[in-house]
């Protein structure tokens, strides 16, 4: 997770055939370039954003920079706390499920 703020690039496999494949950060500014191996049995299809997929042949390749146009982002009172919070609420931060008390059958097993 990375906070909106932070002037960066994610790269995160999707559906990898492989466990070494992991999401890396690079700082912004970094210039990307994609490549299908020359040894490549195959095409590759790339998909941006969920967006329509593109296939990429040999000898084609993909340049990744950061937009001069950052995406805006609407908050309730300022981007820290908003981001903060809605982490904690989405992934249940600080929150303990009560637990039912055990049951005299259940203390048998």
């Amino acid at each position: 997770m990375i906070h909106p703020n932070v002037p960066a690039i994610m790269i995160t496999p999707i559906c990898p055939h492989s466990l070494s494949f992991r999401p890396i950060v690079v700082p912004a500014g970094v210039e990307l370039k994609i490549n299908l191996s020359p040894d490549a049995r195959n095409t590759a299809w790339v998909s941006f954003d969920g967006r329509k997929r593109q296939e990429i042949c040999h000898g084609d390749s993909i340049t990744i920079i950061t937009s001069c146009f950052p995406v805006p982002s609407i908050c309730f009172r300022d981007p820290v706390t908003d981001w903060f919070e809605s982490l904690a609420t989405c992934l249940h931060w600080n929150v303990r499920k009560k637990q039912n008390c055990l049951s005299s059958e259940d203390e048998e097993f």
